[in-house]
């Protein structure tokens, strides 16, 4: 595999005062997210995640800023990401995962359940810090 970059989007999105999170699976892991993916070319990033929340969620959202940043570098994995992470409001309930071999599930968490989860990348501390601050703005 030849080496890449690529950009990801990712929301965080609260439900009930938790944020909600989905599982990848790939090459025999399983592993937390926050929801989002990969923005193609020409795509700005915030429609980039609106359709990929559509996608996977079967959710509508309003985006309400942009959070923060993180690069991931994994040693193993020839794939340099950069992750942008935006506070996004649903506009609809009703989630319906999309049927595809990577995500698999998905679940709400308190804040306190932040810090113990197999995030990628790994974001635990970020979320954790900010979480009480971020709710304030939905």
């Amino acid at each position: 595999m030849k080496d890449r970059f690529r950009i990801r989007v990712g929301a965080v999105l609260f439900i009930n005062n938790k944020i909600l999170l989905i599982t990848h699976k790939k090459k025999g892991k399983e592993y937390w997210v926050l929801p989002g993916g990969r923005v193609e070319f020409k795509e700005k990033a915030e429609a980039a995640l609106i359709r990929e929340i559509q996608e996977e969620l079967n959710l509508k959202v309003k985006i309400k800023e942009f959070l923060f940043f993180n690069e991931s570098l994994p040693p193993s994995y020839p794939v340099h990401t950069l992750n942008l992470f935006f506070l996004v409001k649903p506009l609809n309930t009703g989630i319906v995962l999309e049927k595809n071999s990577i995500i698999g599930k998905y679940d709400y968490f308190s804040r306190n359940q932040i810090k113990k989860l197999l995030l990628y990348p790994k974001i635990n501390n970020i979320i954790f810090n900010s979480f009480d601050q971020w709710l304030k703005k939905i």
